[in-house]
């Protein structure tokens, strides 16, 4: 059995981003909503915590993989009487820029759209990357049946948890979904595996910094380059923006010399089966055949948009059947 926790302030996509999940993980991993327990007039931290409480029961007496989300906390994870019997955690944060978190809050006309969101945003943030950072919060006034001390000493989460944070603030709901489920499936031990006569290890790490991630890729551009002789790929972007400025839709392409892949397209749901995917796409292969490409390429799932990538003249290239658990990944090429 596998429990997944994500958690995070008002605003940063947690209960937008359920039905996608749901979508992506199917009957693999069950994804519940934390307020699905019922939330009461009033309902305060006492309540959170002992919320929690019940939902680790639940989830531990059901013995099944799922995920939950919404307003739960690492710390009181660890703290829950049942917390005992998992080994390690499993906790993901949404964040989000307070500026963003703010305007979507608005959007929502729901509450919390002011500074004591975004101080508990901020102490999330902080909360769950160092577990010493002002405890008191959950510390003071809690929940009587919480026992603090599984953490009251960690310097990092490591030991107890294995701990993610994804920014959402330029992701769009499909993105952060996907993200998730990709975390999700990802999620194990790290392993570190020395190399003999060498002052080297391999590490598999679930949690990399950005610093680490930019330095493989910059590292491959320039083995690329010094092979190829050819300079990096640049890159465009498409939108569908309504009068007020708002993005319902967009492409993020990369090209080079001759080809242009398509990495990323997304139509907002209330806009889809109105041709604008394929407006979209026509711009993209446009401002490609300008910059002299002859091709263009990308991937989609075999849950996903292939039928619609097939009416726009792609034609597939490649299939890497079970890519993930029962889904192939597809790749599509046409001729610009």
């Amino acid at each position: 059995m596998r429990l997944y926790f994500i958690g995070g302030a008002s605003g940063s996509g947690k209960t937008a981003v359920m039905p996608y999940l749901k979508e992506l993980l199917k009957d693999g991993i069950a994804v519940y909503d934390f307020d699905d327990i019922g939330v009461p007039e009033g309902a305060d931290k006492k309540w959170r915590q002992e919320s929690t409480e019940k939902w680790l029961q639940k989830l531990l007496s059901e013995g099944k993989d799922a995920c939950l989300l919404s307003q739960i906390v690492l710390g009181e994870i660890l703290s829950c009487p049942s917390a005992k019997q998992i080994d390690k955690i499993n906790f993901c944060l949404l964040d989000v820029s307070d500026f963003e978190r703010i305007q979507r809050l608005k959007k929502r006309n729901t509450y919390g759209a002011d500074q004591n969101m975004l101080n508990w945003s901020a102490w999330l943030r902080m909360h769950t990357r160092d577990p010493q950072w002002a405890p008191h919060v959950l510390k003071e006034d809690c929940w009587n049946e919480l026992s603090f001390s599984p953490w009251d000493q960690l310097e990092a989460w490591d030991r107890k948890a294995f701990v993610k944070i994804f920014d959402t603030t330029r992701l769009t709901i499909n993105q952060v979904a996907e993200s998730i489920a990709h975390w999700i499936i990802l999620t194990n031990d790290q392993t570190a595996e020395l190399i003999p006569n060498a002052a080297y290890k391999i590490i598999v790490d679930h949690t990399p910094s950005q610093a680490d991630k930019d330095a493989v890729a910059e590292g491959l551009v320039v083995d690329y380059e010094r092979l190829m002789g050819q300079s990096r790929d640049k890159e465009f972007s498409v939108f569908l923006k309504n009068d007020s400025g708002e993005i319902l839709g967009g492409i993020q392409a990369q090209f080079d010399s001759e080809s242009v892949y398509l990495e990323t397209l997304w139509v907002d749901q209330k806009l889809r089966n109105q041709g604008y995917g394929t407006k979209l796409i026509n711009a993209a292969e446009q401002e490609a055949i300008k910059y002299g490409c002859v091709f263009s390429t990308l991937d989609t799932w075999d849950f996903q948009a292939e039928d619609f990538y097939l009416k726009n003249g792609y034609q597939p290239i490649g299939e890497i059947k079970k890519y993930w658990r029962e889904h192939s990944r597809i790749f599509l090429r046409k001729v610009l």
